[in-house]
């Protein structure tokens, strides 16, 4: 009984993860103080993880390859590092990217997700999204995760 509490909460949780983006989805014209973006790989069978975490003013770069210890890397956003953040993401439409968890079992767990502010998409076994929305997805990621690679290796 516990154990199909646990899976309903954890199986709700995940829909809000990975919520559809509304109609009114944007991202915004300039970068404010406020807004974050948040991306993030996990559920490798070797413990392997990327987390980053873009704000106004700074971003905060963790991987973890295997069983090493985590590398963690921060380094200054400037006014055109946002600027070229934003100019990317929106050329690449990714306020319009849909994703909806589909609910079935699978053994591989892996899951990445990415959020924009409010906006919040995820992609994984579970999750259904369309050819043309996982490309824009993996696009965004890899530019994020790229830029982030670029500024830590100065």
């Amino acid at each position: 009984m516990n154990a199909s509490i646990v899976s309903i909460l954890i199986f709700a949780a995940s829909l809000r993860v990975s919520a559809q983006i509304t109609e009114n989805a944007k991202l915004p014209d300039t970068w404010t103080k406020n807004f974050v973006i948040r991306v993030s790989y996990s559920g490798s069978m070797d413990g392997s993880r990327t987390d980053l975490t873009f704000t106004y003013d700074s971003c905060k770069y963790i991987r973890k390859s295997g069983m090493k210890a985590p590398e963690t890397s921060v380094f200054a956003l400037t006014e055109s590092n946002r600027a070229e953040i934003l100019k990317k993401l929106k050329e690449l439409k990714v306020a319009d990217v849909k994703s909806e968890v589909s609910p079935a079992p699978v053994n591989d767990g892996w899951l990445t997700s990415m959020c924009f502010g409010n906006i919040c998409m995820s992609e994984g076994p579970t999750i259904r999204m369309s050819d043309h929305d996982k490309e824009v997805f993996s696009n965004a990621y890899g530019f994020l995760e790229s830029f982030a690679e670029k500024k830590t290796r100065r």
